[in-house]
């Protein structure tokens, strides 16, 4: 109400005055009767005036009020229409790029089947052509075959008829001729059997040779992959003395640090050998300490092992990190 008359002094001011009148009139009413109706009466007009104004203000600031309203809420429903059409272009882009996908995958494939068609009809192609080269081939194969057939048998014919002719011509020297000829196979064929002989032995003893060469051969390349395990052997069974001797060594300058960190108890009670277990970590950081088999030993005897193993930290390094031991058992004697 305060902010609906700061927007109109005016009516403030008015107001202020008629308020004022009206407690004037009320004071000299208490002297003069007459005068209090006359003034009641008046501020009853003043008042209802007042009233009407006021009433004025309230309707013009309630549909101003009401008119600010209606505004909002058009920009409201303004908004969500926005929204709404932005949604739905959104979804018709979805639409759309979906489609266009599916339109692309489409031709993708028709492209896909065409290069496949194209490339079964090549096949095909080859296949007709290779299946043409090759009757092409069988039949000039076959041609050829012919000709040389045909080569040879009139050869044979010419041969045969020069035969004949040199038959007729020498039939008088037949005897002579048959007689000198099979002395000369007889010759021949005793050459031949010689030289048969010779081809014979000379490939035995090639083949002898080769034998003897791939025995050879054989026996280095046995020899060698003996020399090659004996030689792995040694190696390996010189590296495991090696790791043995650095373990031992290890091992006995774990134990021998602890000793020399150890302190007798003055306790005069029974100091039997234990078994200690130490597991540690990298640099001989020393994470934890336990007894095995300790009979008769007390608690303080255990004790002063205990802190000598701690005293010990960190224990010594191995020659080989190989040989790290993670957790170490150690038989402490004390005598």
């Amino acid at each position: 109400m305060l902010s609906e008359l700061k927007r109109y002094p005016g009516a403030l001011v008015l107001s202020v005055l008629l308020h004022a009148g009206l407690l004037a009139i009320v004071f000299v009413s208490l002297n003069f009767d007459e005068e209090k109706k006359l003034i009641n009466q008046g501020e009853q007009v003043k008042t209802v005036k007042a009233e009407v104004i006021d009433q004025q203000q309230l309707d013009t600031a309630k549909k101003r009020k009401q008119a600010e309203i209606d505004k909002e809420k058009k920009a409201e429903a303004a908004e969500k229409k926005r929204k709404a059409d932005a949604e739905k272009k959104k979804r018709e882009a979805a639409k759309r790029k979906t489609e266009e996908k599916k339109k692309k995958q489409a031709e993708e494939k028709r492209k896909k089947e065409k290069a496949q068609r194209i490339a079964d009809e090549k096949k095909k192609k080859e296949a007709i052509a290779l299946k043409k080269k090759q009757e092409e081939a069988k039949k000039k194969a076959e041609k050829k075959k012919k000709i040389l057939a045909e080569t040879k048998r009139k050869e044979k014919e010419k041969k045969a008829k020069e035969a004949e002719a040199k038959r007729i011509a020498e039939e008088k020297k037949k005897a002579e001729a048959k007689r000198v000829a099979e002395e000369k196979n007889k010759v021949e064929a005793k050459r031949l059997a010689e030289e048969r002989k010779k081809a014979e032995a000379k490939r035995v003893a090639e083949e002898k040779k080769k034998a003897e060469a791939e025995k050879r051969r054989l026996a280095e390349e046995e020899q060698k992959r003996k020399q090659a395990e004996l030689k792995a052997r040694l190696e390996a069974e010189e590296s495991q003395r090696r790791l043995s001797s650095l373990r031992d060594a290890y091992r006995l300058a774990i134990k021998q640090k602890i000793e020399r960190n150890w302190r007798r108890p003055q306790e005069s009670g029974k100091m039997p050998d234990c078994e200690v277990r130490v597991l540690q970590g990298p640099g001989g950081i020393i994470l934890d300490v336990a007894f095995g088999t300790c009979d008769a030993g007390t608690n303080t005897y255990r004790a002063s092992i205990e802190n000598a193993v701690y005293k010990a930290e960190p224990l010594p390094k191995p020659g080989d990190p190989a040989l790290f031991e993670r957790e170490l058992i150690i038989l402490f004697n004390p005598e």
